[in-house]
C-alpha cells in the first residue's frame, strides 16, 4: 500500500493564521516607517519618537522574517517532519558549490 504524502505539518487553519499574521506585520512595519519619516530630526522629541518607531518597524520585520522561516519549513517538509525534499546540507552545499565557483571564476580573470 503507497502511503500518500501530506505537504507540510502545519494544519490549514494554522497556516491561514500565520499568513494572516504575516501582512498584519508587514503592515505594521509600513505604518511605522511611514510615521517616522514625518518625525523631526532637530527635535528632540522627534528625534526620540523616529527612534522609538524604527524600533517597532524593526521588531515587525524580525517577526515577519521568522514567520516566512516557518510557512517555508512547513513547505519543504513532506509529512514526517524530518523527511524535507531539502535538507539543510544540501542547502549549504549548494551554497558552497556557488560560492566556490564564482571564486574561481574571480581567479580566472586577468588582473
Amino acid at each position: 500500500m503507497v502511503e500518500k504524502m501530506k505537504t507540510g505539518h502545519l494544519r490549514p487553519e494554522t497556516k491561514e493564521k500565520l499568513e494572516l499574521c504575516l501582512e498584519m506585520c508587514a503592515n505594521d512595519a509600513i505604518d511605522l516607517i511611514t510615521e517616522a519619516y514625518g518625525q523631526d530630526l532637530f527635535d528632540k522629541k522627534g528625534r526620540g519618537d523616529k527612534v522609538w518607531l524604527y524600533k517597532g518597524s524593526k521588531e515587525a520585520l524580525t517577526n515577519l522574517e521568522k514567520l516566512k522561516r516557518v510557512l517555508l519549513d512547513d513547505e519543504l517538509s513532506a509529512g514526517d517532519i524530518d523527511g524535507r525534499k531539502v535538507s539543510p546540507e544540501s542547502q549549504a552545499a549548494a551554497l558552497l558549490e556557488a560560492v566556490s565557483k564564482k571564486l574561481e571564476e574571480r581567479k580566472q580573470r586577468p588582473s
